[in-house]
C-alpha cells in the first residue's frame, strides 16, 4: 500500500449507537458489492460518518481488486492483502486532511501503471469534503476518463463536492433507514408525467426533493448523460442548502430535462 501525503493518524473517533453501527455496516456491504461486481466502472464516493471511512474503503477495495468482485479471499489480488495493506493500494490525504493539490495530480499517473497482483489499483482520497477548490478541479480529467487499470474512491462525511466533480462520480450517500442506490421515483418522461410530479411534489420540502433528484443525477451518469446530471446536480445541491423554494426546483428541473437553459450561465457561482 502506498501513502500519498502525510501518514494516516490515528484518532479517537466517536462511535455511533448500536442501531446506526448495524446500518452503517449493512451499507458499507451493499455498496461494497454493488462496486465490486461493477469493477467501480465510474468512480465512487461514498458520504458516511468518518468513523466509518475506513472500512467502506478497504471494503470496497478488496471486491473491486479481486478477479471475482466479491473478494473470494482465494485469488492473487486478495492473497496479496497483508491485514490492511495491499501493492496495488493507494492512499491520498488521511483521516480529517484531504491531500493537496500537487497529490490529486499524481492521480493519472499512479492509477495508469499495470496493477501488481490485482485487476485494478484502487486510489482512495481522504477527507474529499475538505478538498481545495484547485485541488477538486485537479480531479475533473481522471473522474471523466479514469484509467481502466484504475478505480478511484472518495470518502465525504458532508456532500459538498462541487458539481463538475460531483457530476462524474457515483454517489452512496448513508442516510437512516434509506437503502443505498435506492432509485426512487422515475425520471418523468414527458409533460403529463412532469406535470404529475408537479402535483405530487408541491408540498414537499425542498431538502427532500433534493434526495429524490439524486436518483435522477445517477441515472442521468448511467446513461452517460453528464452535462444533464450536471445540471441537476446543480439544482439539488441548491435545494439541499435551503436556496430554493418548490416551484423554483419544479421550474429549474423542468428546464434541464428539457434542455433549454445553460445552467454554468444561469447560476454562476451560486451553488
Amino acid at each position: 500500500m502506498k501513502y500519498l501525503g502525510k501518514k494516516e493518524k490515528d484518532k479517537e473517533l466517536n462511535s455511533p449507537g448500536p442501531n446506526v453501527k448495524d446500518n452503517l455496516t449493512a451499507f458499507v456491504d451493499e455498496v461494497s458489492s454493488r462496486v465490486g461486481s461493477s469493477g467501480a466502472r465510474l468512480p465512487i464516493a461514498g458520504v458516511m460518518p468518518q468513523s466509518v471511512h475506513r472500512d467502506f474503503a478497504l471494503s470496497c477495495a478488496r471486491k473491486i481488486m479481486c478477479f471475482s468482485g466479491n473478494g473470494c479471499g482465494t485469488c492473487p489480488a486478495c492473497s496479496a492483502w497483508s491485514k490492511t495493506e495491499h501493492p496495488d493500494l493507494l492512499l491520498f490525504g488521511n483521516l480529517g486532511e484531504p491531500p493537496g493539490i500537487r497529490d490529486c495530480r499524481k492521480l493519472w499517473e499512479e492509477l495508469s501503471l499495470k496493477p501488481i497482483a490485482s485487476r485494478k489499483r484502487v486510489a482512495v482520497i481522504h477527507s474529499a469534503h475538505r478538498l481545495s477548490l484547485p485541488a477538486a478541479n485537479s480531479l475533473l480529467k481522471i473522474t471523466e476518463e479514469t484509467p481502466s487499470t484504475g478505480a478511484l474512491i472518495l470518502l465525504l462525511e458532508e456532500d459538498v463536492l462541487i458539481p463538475t466533480l460531483r457530476s462524474r462520480l457515483r454517489i452512496f450517500q448513508f442516510r437512516e433507514g434509506e437503502r443505498p442506490g435506492s432509485d426512487g421515483r422515475p425520471v418523468p418522461s414527458g409533460i403529463f408525467e412532469f406535470v404529475k410530479w408537479i402535483g405530487k411534489t408541491r408540498k414537499v420540502d425542498p431538502k427532500v426533493l433534493a434526495v429524490e433528484i439524486q436518483c435522477w443525477v445517477e441515472h442521468f451518469l448511467s446513461r452517460e448523460d453528464p452535462s444533464r446530471a450536471s445540471d441537476l446536480d446543480t439544482i439539488r445541491l441548491l435545494a439541499e442548502k435551503g436556496k430554493l423554494t418548490t416551484p423554483m426546483v419544479q421550474d429549474l428541473v423542468l428546464s434541464s430535462l428539457e434542455g433549454e437553459v445553460r445552467f454554468e450561465e444561469l447560476l454562476g457561482d451560486n451553488w
